[in-house]
């Protein structure tokens, strides 16, 4: 059924993308000495090594995919220690950096009222996200 849909969406062009993202989680320590005026310094941080990831977009040409992503991107986590208000060190801060993955094909073009037929469509009669 999906490649049923896919050969009737000809002329239609999509992609999908990978991108780098940071997420920062701040821990009970750093929120209790924000919550006691206490500005909080990091006094080290600690990184794991780094692994390399495939970053960029795909273009999808009909039923054909071209990608164009390279291995640019990097994935790591960090602490971030400082002290606590009695003075012992501890974690302020966990940082993740890695890419985030979108799971959907965007795309446009002259056929895309017939998406709706697959599962999970979300769009329009001209552009559209398929899962």
């Amino acid at each position: 059924m999906t490649a049923l849909a896919l050969v009737c969406l000809n002329g239609c062009v999509g992609f999908k993308s990978a991108s780098p993202q940071t997420r920062v989680e701040k821990t009970d320590t750093y929120r209790q000495l924000l919550g006691r005026d206490i500005t909080p310094h990091i006094t080290r941080t600690e990184r794991s090594e780094a692994t390399r990831e495939w970053c960029g977009i795909s273009l999808w040409l009909v039923v054909l995919p071209v990608p164009l992503k390279l291995p640019v991107c990097s994935t790591y986590t960090e602490a971030a220690f400082g002290h606590d208000r009695f003075g012992d060190e501890r974690v302020l801060m966990y940082t993740t950096h890695s890419v985030d993955k979108n799971p959907y094909l965007n795309a446009c073009g002259p056929f895309m009222f017939l998406a709706p037929i697959m599962h999970g469509y979300e769009g329009n009669a001209l552009c559209g996200r398929l899962p």
